[in-house]
């Protein structure tokens, strides 16, 4: 018996690479067939082309393609200056636990850029994977807290609902990050440690308490913003003072008194403001 072998012609890059322009959405089969059989170098030239060209359905399907199976070749490429870019572009359309890890360690890059580049990834990924990570990560200050809520923000009430139970966890600096997060995307729940929140020593805790109050209008918590008019920060005097103001707590108008003798000029100037209004409350 004779057999023949016939031998798998690879496409030629070019050829190919007009294909998937021309291509609708959901590639053929048949294209599909040819793309997996390019090698990881070829894969990553042909990627390097097209990426620019075509939108994130076809990217989302070529990257798959090409390296559902080579994500670990991928990541390698974060080591490569050179590569690094593109390596994060391939990254946002593998989804697992490693690449979204690889990707929030980006976060902490020296490079700026490269920094934007890798939040943009990740708010691309499924919240599932993204809100574990980044929020164990926050904790232990292996990532700038702007750049976590950057991302954080973008994943719904899975990062509202993390972020509240990671709260009484988390070191009082990390406790004015995740406050701040929660005032900004409006999420009420956080209320419950405002008052805690407001008497501590942490500076950046207290103003992002205060902030909260204002948000949420906790007309309640006014003994506990009056009290903050004795803080050593003069901005933090300020603040309270606002926060008083918007509440309209004519109830601290002694306290808004006292503090027109105070030795800063910009709290003696927002102290007569806030009593201008609660005077006529």
């Amino acid at each position: 018996m004779v057999w023949f072998w016939q031998r798998v012609k690879i496409p030629e890059l070019p050829v190919l690479e007009k294909e998937i322009i021309e291509s609708p959405a959901e590639f053929p089969k048949a294209l599909c067939n040819k793309i997996k059989l390019l090698d990881f170098a070829s894969g990553w030239e042909l990627s390097k082309k097209l990426l620019p060209q075509i939108d994130k359905v076809k990217a989302r399907s070529l990257i798959r393609l090409l390296f559902a199976d080579k994500n670990q070749l991928v990541a390698e490429q974060l080591e490569n200056k050179e590569e690094i870019n593109h390596a994060i572009s391939c990254l946002e359309y593998l989804p697992s636990r490693d690449t979204v890890e690889a990707l929030v360690n980006l976060l902490a890059h020296l490079d700026d850029t490269i920094q934007l580049i890798a939040a943009g990834a990740l708010k691309n990924h499924t919240p599932r994977l993204v809100v574990p990570c980044l929020i164990e990560k926050l904790l232990t200050c292996e990532v700038p807290p702007a750049r976590a809520g950057e991302v954080l923000l973008e994943m719904g009430y899975l990062a509202q609902d993390s972020l509240l139970e990671a709260y009484e966890k988390a070191k009082p600096q990390v406790k004015a990050q995740i406050l701040e997060l929660l005032t900004l995307s409006h999420y009420p729940k956080c209320q419950p440690f405002l008052m805690e929140a407001l008497k501590d020593d942490e500076p950046a805790l207290k103003k992002a308490a205060l902030q909260a109050v204002s948000e949420f209008m906790c007309r309640d918590l006014w003994p506990e913003v009056a009290l903050c008019l004795k803080d050593p920060a003069w901005p933090l005097r300020v603040k309270a003072l606002e926060v008083l103001t918007k509440l309209r707590a004519n109830e601290a108008l002694d306290n808004v008194r006292a503090c027109l003798e105070d030795e800063d000029p910009w709290v003696r100037k927002e102290a007569a403001a806030c009593l201008e209004v609660l005077e006529k409350v």
